[in-house]
């Protein structure tokens, strides 16, 4: 009875990431993390359909070593990613800051993403408590995009009353450490001088701050929830490029 419990548990989760990546590479931005969803959910899938064969296979010491992968590669994924939401929404602003950089996250077109709706909407939160802090929005033009993530956050929050004169407006990175080095050049160089704090999704957190500390900088954070259908394309892409930062320091 467990044994079938635990099969018809594996086979549900794994068809729900397996739905999870396909709608979201059709609906949204189609991202490395949707495609490790979907790989993710096979993994769940398939030996809870095809439970015997997958039985038998266990006889060959290569399936065996593969399995004993496998598990151990899931118990990995699922440590870092409960790592990377208790440390992402740990909040530390003072709302005394100078300066508050908003990450860019992708367009569609010159309409901002989920995700990056969620940045602004933090920020938003945070210039009502921070009447004197200026605003950094930061992202380049990518793929599929017809303006720069900047502008379309620019023209998002004066949409939403915040003043143009407290907008500054960087539109050349395509990266993290990008968005930070040339948000500081915006500033004539202050940001590592003054109270300066940055807003990302809460997966994004741990990630951006490690490389703002690579650069120098000390800025403090505050996130912005990721939505229940963004969860795991959003952290397994995150928690792969974070290996990537790890080898290459970017």
């Amino acid at each position: 009875m467990l044994k079938y419990v635990l099969r018809t548990a594996a086979a549900l989760f794994g068809a729900a990431l397996i739905i999870n990546g396909i709608c979201m590479i059709i609906f949204a931005n189609s991202t490395i993390g949707s495609y490790l969803t979907v790989f993710l959910g096979l993994v769940f899938l398939l030996p809870a359909v095809f439970f015997k064969m997958a039985k038998s296979l266990l006889m060959f010491p290569l399936f065996k070593l593969i399995t004993v992968l496998a598990v151990f590669g899931c118990g990995c994924i699922a440590i870092a990613a409960a790592f990377l939401y208790f440390y992402g929404t740990a909040d530390n602003v003072t709302y005394n800051e100078d300066y508050l950089i908003v990450l860019g996250c992708g367009l569609r077109g010159e309409t901002p993403t989920e995700p990056l709706r969620a940045r602004l909407d933090t920020a938003l939160d945070y210039l009502e408590q921070n009447n004197s802090c200026k605003i950094i929005v930061s992202g380049g033009r990518g793929n599929g995009e017809s303006i720069t993530e900047a502008e379309a956050m620019r023209r998002y929050l004066t949409e939403r009353g915040v003043a143009a004169d407290r907008i500054i407006t960087e539109g050349k990175s395509t990266s993290t450490s990008e968005n930070f080095r040339f948000s500081n050049k915006k500033t004539d160089n202050e940001l590592a001088s003054s109270q300066a704090a940055f807003v990302t999704n809460d997966f994004h957190i741990y990630r951006a701050y490690s490389l703002a500390r690579l650069q120098g900088f000390t800025f403090t954070h505050i996130h912005a929830d990721t939505s229940w259908y963004n969860l795991a394309p959003s952290y397994l892409r995150e928690i792969l490029a974070i290996g990537q930062m790890m080898v290459f320091k970017y």
